[in-house]
């Protein structure tokens, strides 16, 4: 976060240094009211109250003016804030989004938000203006020590409360935060599963979990707001009790001949003064701590990974080397020790039964996680630490939850750049979508997604393939594409699968279907994150037929040896069955 500080630091300090001639004409009033009563009074000179109301007013004029051009300069500096760091946010949190992240949430932007309302709001000027309290004290006790005793008394005072107000409302206030945030999580996800609650009867069940997160955030914060009412109002009652003590103090010392009338009224308004961005301070507690505790999130969002501008590499022809890959998440070993080379051109299919790590090689292979020992190099560059935005354009993706953004068709097909209608149109005919796009609404200006048309999921599944499509990218990574589709949809599939070989397009293709693996060149059978058989498509399949073969011989046999040993009298039935389970388990 310091270095996005340093970005608008320069509107804090003119915002301090108004806030310095601001604060010094504040003592336009009380002067002004010192000469009345000691001076124009006093001689009935009218030149005098002439002269002084003519400069009081243009010091007042003046003072305006800065406080206009120091709001105005605080609007610029929220402004500034949420220009320096929202595009930065959005860009870390879909990244670390990657990872699951719990600090992945996009509460992170209206961190942001309130960091921006707080800077351009009212609050901060007390912080700007509290500094200028011991001034104010200083000249009340030029005027008398005991009028500054009392104004030092009542500062004092309300700094207590402040510190009250901090102890009594600092945990009832995170604690809110934090459980708001776990209801927010709950709706979000009863949102995106939405299908799965309706049809299920869920929806009495997450409306009564939310209820219960709801009145603990409400009891929290209605507790903190009840502790910050009553100092406020104690504060509000020792700001009035301070005004009593220093008019009476005030008239004592006039009446005393140690004072005068003119030092009573203007120590009166200097204390108002001194006090004021105190007893402000207090009344906007809960925004102060609110933007501090949105500064330590994202602070902590920030906090370690920082990422480093990488050298620009060339564009990639499509060569991948996978070399000794391991990867853990937490304590799961997911992927050991995977090699295989694929030249510019070829073709790889992966299989294996679920969980066997292949939607988790996937991520390796783009680069978005970092492997725990080997590498992914594409053309000899580790794909991990290639820029992301740079090596895009030559990545195509088709994860197995599709997903379109709320624009376009044509928009969702050029990945939210504007589009280019050739290299729409040629990708959404290679994916076989061309046609059904034409049947829309408005075609490829048909907006889909939230508030848009809804499209099945095959459509869904078939416009994301177009967009793996887009710009004729040189590594095509498929994961399940065939998930949603119909027969036809399939068919376009084989089609584009032909098309881009043909175009020396290296293509990976996660799938349990077997039809899908004919036209690939090469076959990676995975099981518990390791590879199990990997090689010439037709050589795989001979040795998946071979071992297939083995493993029912050895169950043929397995059952033969228990019904001669049950017949023999030496194997009891109850083994036997138990052991039979233990056979259709492996298999």
């Amino acid at each position: 976060m310091k270095k996005f500080f340093r970005q608008w630091r320069p509107y804090l300090v003119y915002g301090a240094l108004f806030s310095m001639f601001i604060n010094i004409l504040q003592l336009t009033f009380p002067i002004y009211m010192l000469q009345i009563y000691d001076r124009v009074l006093s001689s009935y000179s009218f030149p005098t109250l002439y002269a002084l109301t003519l400069a009081a007013v243009l010091s007042l004029i003046v003072m305006s003016l800065l406080e206009f051009t120091r709001s105005r300069l605080l609007v610029r500096c929220g402004i500034a804030i949420d220009q320096a760091l929202s595009r930065s946010v959005l860009d870390r949190v879909i990244k670390m989004a990657v990872f699951n992240s719990p600090a992945a949430k996009q509460a992170a932007l209206r961190d942001v938000s309130l960091l921006r309302n707080f800077f351009a709001g009212n609050a901060i000027f007390s912080l700007f203006d509290i500094p200028w309290t011991p001034l104010f004290l200083l000249v009340i006790f030029t005027l008398h020590p005991m009028l500054g005793a009392v104004a030092a008394t009542g500062a004092v005072l309300l700094i207590v409360f402040a510190l009250i107000n901090e102890a009594a409302t600092r945990k009832p206030l995170v604690a809110a935060n934090i459980t708001a945030g776990r209801g927010n999580n709950l709706v979000e996800t009863a949102r995106r599963n939405s299908h799965t609650v309706c049809s299920m009867g869920m929806v009495d069940n997450v409306a009564e979990r939310w209820n219960l997160i709801n009145r603990s955030v409400t009891f929290l914060q209605t507790g903190a707001s009840r502790r910050a009412g009553m100092v406020t109002s104690m504060t509000s009652w020792l700001r009035q009790s301070m005004q009593v003590f220093i008019y009476g103090v005030g008239a004592w010392l006039t009446l005393k001949g140690e004072s005068t009338a003119g030092c009573m009224i203007a120590a009166s308004i200097i204390m108002g003064r001194a006090l004021a961005p105190v007893q402000t301070g207090i009344a906007t507690w809960k925004s102060m701590v609110e933007a501090r505790e949105a500064w330590k999130r994202l602070d902590a969002l920030f906090t370690g990974g920082a990422e480093e501008k990488q050298m620009e590499l060339p564009p990639p022809a499509g060569k991948l080397t996978v070399e000794k890959l391991d990867f853990s998440l937490g304590e799961a070993k997911l992927l050991k020790n995977i090699n295989f080379q694929l030249e510019a051109g070829e073709s790889l299919g992966i299989v294996g039964h679920s969980g066997a790590g292949k939607s988790t090689l996937c991520r390796l292979l783009l680069g978005l996680w970092p492997a725990e020992s080997g590498a992914v190099r594409l053309d000899g560059n580790d794909v991990h630490t290639w820029d992301k935005g740079r090596l895009g354009p030559y990545i195509g993706f088709l994860s197995q939850d599709v997903e379109l953004f709320p624009a376009t068709i044509a928009e969702n097909i050029a990945r939210l750049e504007e589009p280019d209608s050739e290299k729409v149109i040629a990708a959404a005919k290679l994916a076989g979508v061309h046609e059904l796009v034409l049947k829309f609404p408005s075609g490829y200006d048909t907006v889909v997604g939230a508030g848009g048309l809804q499209v099945s999921g095959g459509q869904r599944q078939r416009i994301a393939l177009a967009r793996a499509f887009y710009g004729m990218p040189k590594l095509v990574i498929l994961d399940e594409p065939n998930s949603s589709l119909d027969t036809e949809g399939e068919m376009a599939l084989l089609r584009s699968f032909a098309w881009l070989k043909q175009q020396k397009t290296t293509v990976i293709m996660v799938t349990h279907k077997p039809a899908l693996l004919e036209n690939t060149d090469k076959v990676l059978v995975m099981q518990q994150g390791e590879m199990l058989l990997f090689g010439p498509r037709l050589a795989v399949f001979q040795r998946m037929n071979e071992l297939k073969q083995e493993h029912l011989k050895k169950q043929q046999a397995e059952a033969q040896r228990m019904q001669a040993a049950q017949a023999a009298g030496e194997y009891p039935l109850k083994q036997a069955l138990e052991k039979k389970e233990t056979v259709k388990d492996d298999e």
